[in-house]
Formats: structure tokens, sequence, C-alpha cells
């Protein structure tokens, strides 16, 4: 089967490029970087496709993970409609939901199959406030995964690697790594179910 995932948010900053990533590396996808400031093309030159403000998304992209940027583009509901998947990451501060909130509605009605990840948070307080907050203004539930703030998602983005593969490094590595590695083996079983 064909995997078609794609990554939005409007809000910046919330982590949609380090999932893209992560989700390519392990489903081994093609990246479609839709982001005028990404550099993901330069550091994978090989599994990147970068396209400009201006460019058409063919429709017949196959195996890909679109990373879109953190803004409003037009070619999201294009991309939305032919998504087996759409992850809208955020961060669960009250900054992030507002971008979150506008990303969903623009993609509810083209795709049903939506999974939120909070990113990045310190207190599980914090993802259930948020949730709770999505809840009440969607007036639904919705399906979120949570990933701890952690260094290793720096360290997978400077190494270009996978979370999952570092504790496989052996030493120190091993120790540091086995949660957050075993967190995005998690992850990675949920957009599998999912997609």
């Amino acid at each position: 089967m064909n995997k078609v995932i794609t990554i939005a948010n409007q809000k910046g900053g919330v982590g949609k490029t380090m999932l893209a990533t992560q989700i390519a590396l392990y489903f081994d996808l093609k990246i479609i970087e839709i982001d005028p400031y990404g550099i993901l093309k330069s550091l994978m030159q090989d599994r990147v496709l970068k396209f400009g403000l201006r460019d058409k998304i063919d429709e017949n992209l196959d195996n890909v993970v679109f990373d879109f940027g953190g803004f409003d583009d037009l070619r999201l509901s294009q991309v939305a409609k032919q998504s087996n998947l759409v992850i809208i990451p955020f961060n669960p501060t009250l900054i992030s939901l507002g971008g979150t909130l506008k990303s969903y509605y623009k993609v509810r009605d083209l795709n049903e199959n939506i999974l939120f990840i909070a990113n990045g948070y310190l207190k599980e307080q914090d993802v259930k406030d948020a949730v709770e907050f999505l809840e009440e203004n969607m007036k639904e539930h919705i399906d979120c995964f949570s990933i701890p703030y952690t260094r290793a998602v720096q360290t997978g983005e400077n190494e270009i690697v996978s979370i999952i593969d570092l504790p496989k490094q052996g030493g120190l590595k091993k120790h540091t790594y086995s949660r957050i590695a075993r967190i995005f083996e998690n992850l990675m079983e949920v957009i599998k179910n999912k997609i």
C-alpha cells in the first residue's frame, strides 16, 4: 500500500520537520519539503524533494511525507485529500493552540484521519489542558500522541538518524535514549495502524 502522510500546522516551531524526518526514516519515504526556509534538502539530498511557494504538486506522488512550513498554504487542501493520514503537531502552550485550531479547521472536511501530536511537553498536565482546550473548541474528541521534551530530538536532527536507532549505538547512548526510542517506536506503531 502506498503511503502519503501530511504534516502541517500554521504555527512554526512545533516539530513538523523533525516528525517528517523521523517518519521518513522509519517508513523509508521521500520527504516533500514545502517550506521556503526549510533546510532538509541540503541535509538529506537523496531523500528530499523541495517545492517552492509557486510550484505545483503532482497528485500522483506516493510513499511520501509532506512537510508543510508554518504558514497558510493553499496546496494543503489538495494534499490533505490524497493523504492516508494528516498529522498536526503542536506545542502544548497557549500560543501554539491558535495555529493548531486553524490548521485543523482547514483539513477536517478534507480528511477524517487526523492525528495530533503534543510535542515537547514538560508537564503531562499541560498536554491534558491543551487537549481539553482543543476538544472544547472543536466540539469533538481528538486522537493525540504525546512526546516529552528531550535533547534526543535535537541529536536525531543533527545526526539525521532515527531516534529509535540512537540506543543501538551502545554505550551511554543506550542508557540515555532508551526511553525516548520506545516512545518513538510507539508513535510509529500508532501511525502504522492509522495508515
